[in-house]
């Protein structure tokens, strides 16, 4: 059924309905007209005040701004322009800063002269030159196409006048040159329509053929998808017509590489059914020669496009690839400050926009991020996204296997994956998929459960090895109080297993010295069952160490309340300190004392929980008690008496 036409308060346009049957005579044909010319004049009709070039020029000495949508109108308009009115002085907003003092002298010449002066760009704030702007009389913005004018396009090109319904999202995301492309010689306009909405699908996320699920189907998101629901409810009510658009709140979502971040973003724009603008710091570098020109020039261009392509969603990837200015020293400081300006005041104006752009960014480290990027005006909101946990993995995985394997005990399987993220549930259901495939037979759980757990190559003396350092880490953390997710002796990059605690956000001396001595419980165990020390504890103790040097450098957990260095830096000042390194040496030390005493009263159950990971691979939390008997507790009480010890 057809809808009512777009009003101009529609901020998340509805679909355009098919124009009334009307006859269409030669000169109201477009055909004669490149596709560009015509929606190039169009557009210009669409203007507030529609004014006439000649009427700008007629009488008088004008400076004008052409505001465009985008970089990409600036030639067509520019020709355009000329065309209409050959005498008249033109600037247009790909030329040079550089550049910009010599043509100042001649927009004063040009004046004086008494010629009409027209200066183009989407930026002109930062595209051209300050005595332009300063001089305008005038200043023109034309309005990005709307559906409304792309069927009017369509009629005039094609001389139809029944014309298929058109969205705002049939169109999102494209520029001058994609809606150009749709209008081609003998055509229709059905085909006209299926041009524009193929184009718009393959830069947005489409509703029908991508496999994006919808927020409600996600899994393992918490915080962040609950926010996303929020926002997508805001987005209907902006339909709605009962909120303003500039009430939708931004947000950046940050968490190690693989949780899903892009999904998320992209979950939200097809469920809002609105266009997503996939960027990144990288691909602002990738065009033209990389001199900060370009940088900025791209930088406008993608903020310009969301902006013509509103509503949108606007991700913005690898945030972190812009530097902290605070932390730049003098070599590059005065390119990144002008680099990372340029994003901040892109940032601010399509925020202060308020027309219904959604604007997303995602960093894998959110501490190297500039605090001017996140303060609100700019990023709203913040959400971490950690791996997910079992149910959160379960759910991934039935979304990927889609009506494959419906009997599968997806529950059963994500316990065997604990720490994967979603990106790697997705490759494991895909390799498990070819498998089948490759078989000519339907997907079965072993084919998934062979993917998730395949044959470790190590020899058993060196997986017992593991076990047993895994175990230590284990129950020394049970003993003191901390919960453990998961623990495995299935190997992750350099790591022959690891153990997933959950710890607390805040920490004190004691709490510290907790986790030093689950740190350290893994070589304390491999010691106590006749290992000799080697190599596989190094992780352990780099963290070790760095705990202990954050709390006299960082935390103020020591009798100098002097910061010197941030946690992350620590371990470079213990380098360079040989006073400080001796001092966290000494802690080691008695803490390892401490440390291996725990292992020798609870070694039975070490050699139990390692038994248990030779046999299974991976034990979560559940599991992992159920090994631990309450009879252990009374070794808390040991522990606890322990931790009366001098601390200096």
């Amino acid at each position: 059924m057809s809808s009512p036409d777009q009003t101009d308060d529609d901020a998340f346009g509805f679909l355009q309905g098919p124009e009334p049957e009307a006859k269409v005579t030669n000169e109201d044909r477009g055909g004669t007209m490149s596709p560009i010319d015509l929606l190039l004049d169009l557009s210009w009709q669409a203007i507030d005040d529609f004014p006439r070039l000649g009427t700008l020029s007629a009488g008088a000495t004008l400076v004008t701004i052409i505001q465009v949508p985008s970089s990409t109108w600036i030639d067509p308009v520019h020709h355009f322009v000329h065309e209409n009115d050959p005498a008249a002085m033109i600037v247009d907003g790909k030329s040079k800063k550089k550049d910009w003092s010599a043509q100042e002298g001649l927009i004063i010449d040009a004046l004086d002269r008494g010629k009409t002066i027209f200066g183009i760009a989407s930026d002109p704030d930062s595209q051209l030159p300050p005595l332009m702007r300063a001089a305008a009389d005038v200043v023109v913005t034309v309005p990005a196409p709307t559906p409304e004018l792309m069927r009017k396009a369509i009629r005039l090109h094609t001389g139809r006048s029944r014309i298929p319904a058109l969205g705002a999202m049939d169109i999102g995301g494209l520029d001058l040159l994609d809606l150009a492309a749709a209008l081609r010689p003998q055509t229709t306009p059905r085909a006209c329509v299926e041009r524009l909405k193929a184009a718009s699908a393959s830069r947005s996320v489409s509703t029908s053929n991508d496999a994006t699920p919808m927020l409600q189907g996600l899994s393992g998101y918490g915080a962040a998808r609950d926010w996303c629901l929020a926002t997508l409810a805001d987005i209907e009510a902006v339909r709605a017509g009962t909120l303003s658009a500039g009430e939708i709140e931004s947000a950046v979502f940050y968490g190690p590489p693989g949780t899903g971040k892009t999904t998320l973003a992209r979950s939200l724009a097809k469920s809002a059914r609105v266009p997503l603008i996939e960027t990144s710091v990288a691909a602002w570098f990738q065009h033209r020669e990389g001199a900060l020109g370009d940088f900025l020039q791209q930088v406008a261009d993608v903020f310009a496009r969301a902006r013509s392509a509103a509503p949108c969603v606007l991700f913005i990837d690898e945030l972190d690839s812009l530097p902290d200015r605070a932390q730049l020293d003098s070599r590059g400081k005065s390119w990144w400050s002008s680099a990372v300006g340029g994003v901040l005041l892109e940032l601010s104006r399509i925020r202060e926009a308020k027309n219904g752009v959604v604007l997303l960014g995602a960093t894998n480290h959110l501490a190297n991020i500039d605090a001017a990027l996140l303060r609100p005006g700019r990023f709203d909101r913040r959400f971490r996204i950690d791996p997910p946990d079992a149910a959160g993995l379960a759910g991934i995985m039935r979304s990927h296997l889609g009506e494959d394997c419906p009997q599968a005990d997806v529950a059963s399987l994500a316990r065997l994956m604990p720490g994967r993220t979603g990106a790697d549930v997705a490759g494991m259901v895909r390799e498990a998929k070819r498998i089948a495939r490759t078989a000519r037979r339907d997907l079965t759980e072993a084919d998934l459960r062979a993917v998730i757990m395949p044959a470790d190559p190590r020899p058993p003396a060196e997986l017992r090895h593991i076990a047993i350092h895994e175990a230590g880490h284990a129950v020394v953390a049970h003993v003191l109080g901390y919960k453990v997710e998961a623990v495995t002796i299935r190997g992750e990059g350099d790591a022959g297993g690891w153990t997933d605690l959950r710890l607390p956000s805040i920490s004190d001396r004691r709490l510290i010295e907790a986790r030093v001595k689950i740190l350290l419980a893994g070589r304390a165990a491999n010691t106590a069952f006749g290992a000799t020390a080697d190599t596989g504890a190094t992780a352990d103790l780099a963290e070790a160490t760095r705990l202990l040097a954050a709390a006299r450098l960082s935390f103020g957990l020591t009798e100098s309340l002097v910061f010197r260095s941030g946690p992350e830096h620590a371990l470079d000042v213990v380098a360079r300190d040989r006073s400080l390194a001796d001092a966290i040496g000494h802690e080691l030390n008695r803490l390892m004392i401490s440390t291996k005493r725990i292992v020798a009263e609870n070694r039975p159950l070490i050699e139990r929980v390692a038994d248990a990971l030779l046999g299974r691979t991976v034990l979560d939390g559940a599991e992992l008690t159920d090994l631990i008997v309450p009879k252990t507790m009374p070794t808390r009480r040991r522990e606890s008496e322990l931790n009366q010890e001098p601390i200096w």
